[in-house]
This record gives structure tokens, sequence and C-alpha cells, in this order.
């Protein structure tokens, strides 16, 4: 025979599944319109009121879910490059043809063509996010970002021989300084890209990918010829 406390946990699982969904529905509405006011602007002029407003949710609210902006964002961040990390990784698991370091790079580099707004919040990361947002957050996107790591590390040692244990890995500290550096400086302002469009100013141009690319290519060579 059921007890009635029994009979009341099992009528109460289902409700307090649909709050849990709720809540993660509601979460991801957040994310999903702030993203889009950080798409069309900057993360300076992405203000929580207005994401709040985008997601007709009142302002306190949001900041149940994200107690500050940078929360938020490196939430953001956080859904956006491990999204990647899966795509590299199927991108760097293809059997075909022979991998070379420069094969490699352009893969890498191609990879985050159209994924300007995560290149944008990389160049963010250690200056603007994880300054105002609790170790809990922290500590659960660094775990996350070490086993990410670690999994695509070992399919880039895998096509490059030439790689010894752990410097797979590394290869991505190196990335990311790189994304850091050239996202900086192929986001420039419209005064400043207006001058840079003329045309003895091309020198001073900078093509995100192509330029990874050989910075990348640059790297690999260095590391195969020792």
């Amino acid at each position: 025979m059921v007890s009635n406390g029994t009979a009341k946990a099992k009528r109460a699982l289902p409700l307090r599944a649909r709050k849990d969904e709720d809540k993660e529905a509601r979460r991801q509405l957040i994310l999903e319109e702030a993203l889009a006011l950080y798409t069309t602007t900057s993360y300076t002029e992405v203000k929580m009121a207005d994401v709040a407003e985008r997601a007709k949710l009142a302002k306190g609210t949001v900041f149940l879910y994200f107690p500050t902006k940078e929360a938020l964002f490196l939430a953001m961040l956080e859904e956006l490059l491990f999204a990647w990390f899966v795509k590299l990784e199927g991108l760097l698991s293809s059997s075909e043809g022979r991998w070379t370091g420069t094969r490699v790079a352009r893969t890498v580099a191609e990879s985050l063509e159209g994924e300007e707004t995560l290149t944008r919040l990389l160049a963010l990361l250690q200056t603007v996010l994880e300054q105002n947002v609790t170790v809990e957050q922290v500590r659960g996107f660094k775990e996350r970002l070490l086993e990410a790591m670690g999994r695509a590390g070992v399919l880039v040692e895998k096509r490059l021989v030439f790689l010894k244990p752990g410097e797979g890995g590394r290869f991505f500290i190196h990335l990311h300084a790189l994304v850091t550096g050239l996202r900086q400086m192929a986001d420039v302002a419209p005064v400043t890209r207006e001058v840079l469009d003329l045309p003895h100013m091309a020198p001073l141009r900078v093509d995100f990918t192509q330029e990874l690319t050989v910075a990348l290519t640059t790297l690999l060579r260095g590391l195969e010829a020792r």
C-alpha cells in the first residue's frame, strides 16, 4: 500500500520537472536575446534592462538568472565556445587526405569563419568577462575548457606526429592569444575603416581568417623544425 506521503512525492515530480524545464527555457531565452543585442552592437552598449525588455521579463528576473552582466556574457561565451569545439573536433576527425601543419592551421582558422561573436567575446574574456563573476562560475567554465582543450589537443597531436604529448592542448592557448589580438585589430571604428579603405592603406588592413591561418602555420612550422 502506497502512503499519502509517497503519493504526494510522485505527484510532485512532474511539477518539479516542468519547473526545471521552464527555468532552463527562460535562461536560454535571456541568453538568446542578449546574443541578438550583442551581435548588432557592442558589449558596452548592451544593457541588462534592454535584455529584459526583449525577453519580456522583469529586470529583476534577469538578475535572478545572471547576477551580473559579466555572468550573462560569460555564459553566452561558454555556449558558443563549446559548440565550436564540437564542430572543430568533427573537422579534425576527418581521415581523408594527408594532414600537415598548413592543413591544420587552415582548418582551425576557417572553422572560426562565421563565428565573429565568439571571437569578439574571447577577446573580452580575461579583461572583462572574468572580472565580476563568482568563483563557482569561473571554475565550472575552466573545468569544461580544460576537458575540451584536452580532447581537441589529442586530435591535433594525432594529425601532427611532430607534436609532443601535451602540445596539442597548448596549441589552443596560442590560438586564443592570436584570436584576441587579431579580432581587436580587425574590428576597427567606422572612421578608421574609412581611412583604411584608401588604396595606399591596404598594408594596414587585417583579414582575420587569412592572418590567423598564416600565424598558425608559422607556429606549427616552427614546432616541426625543432
